[in-house]
């Protein structure tokens, strides 16, 4: 059945992508989860509640070591991502080619967690708005074929008039995602700081997983060829 770029259908080709893949999703959480975990335990990343903190940070207080360790981390959960995509779409039949699109996909996230930081600093509207527009952006580059740029603005056309429910889908995505990490929060909120960043680590590595998915459900949906050949492998 073909599904209409609604909030609910979004959603419901989000669950189901979801559902089709679980076992890649599995393993994307238990490998990325997995190293970080393992930095709590030895000490080279700070032990910390069981919520959301994505992001590759170094301060003045990493050790060589921690600071080394949260790079390479960061390098691996950035290649695992780009093979979850991948996953995510030939699940769907959507990968093409079989060519490596490792270095297009990294310049487009690259390029638009630029453009999303500067417009959100500058007024924050317009780079929830680039989030929205380019949320499709993955399927196009991994999937489409396209160049970076190209894949940019092949999503910024394909969500046009989809924004609002691409939109309101994320918000409740967020939502679902916070409260499950609020469960977990308070399951090891009596735990020792170790155990809590344990589980911190597992959860943002699956919220992680869910969030990619997120980007490619939209673009089955927003891209006419992507809707096409779907239907063939329903």
């Amino acid at each position: 059945m073909r599904r209409e770029a609604s909030v609910g259908g979004i959603l419901g080709e989000l669950f189901s992508l979801l559902g089709d893949s679980a076992r890649d999703l599995a393993l994307y959480t238990l490998v990325i989860g997995g190293i970080d975990a393992a930095g709590v335990l030895a000490g080279l990343t700070e032990s910390a509640d069981a919520t959301l903190n994505y992001g590759f940070m170094i301060n003045s207080n990493d050790s060589p070591a921690s600071a080394l360790f949260e790079f390479v981390s960061s390098v691996v959960s950035i290649f695992g991502t780009y093979l979850l995509l991948a996953r995510f779409l030939a699940v769907r039949g959507l990968l093409r080619g079989g060519r490596a699109r490792f270095w297009h996909y990294l310049g487009t996230a690259i390029l638009s967690t630029i453009g999303v930081v500067l417009g959100l600093f500058l007024l924050f509207v317009p780079g929830i708005m680039l989030l929205v527009r380019w949320s499709a952006a993955s399927g196009f580059v991994i999937g489409g074929g396209e160049s970076v740029t190209g894949s940019l603005s092949a999503s910024w056309e394909a969500t046009r008039g989809h924004g609002w429910a691409i939109f309101f889908a994320a918000l409740l995505m967020l939502i679902g995602i916070t409260a499950c990490a609020g469960v977990a929060a308070g399951i090891v909120g009596q735990a020792s700081p170790v155990a809590a960043g344990i589980v911190s680590a597992f959860v943002e590595a699956a919220s992680g997983g869910v969030l990619a998915a997120f980007g490619i459900a939209v673009y089955c949906l927003v891209n006419d060829d992507a809707q096409d050949i779907s239907e063939v492998f329903a």
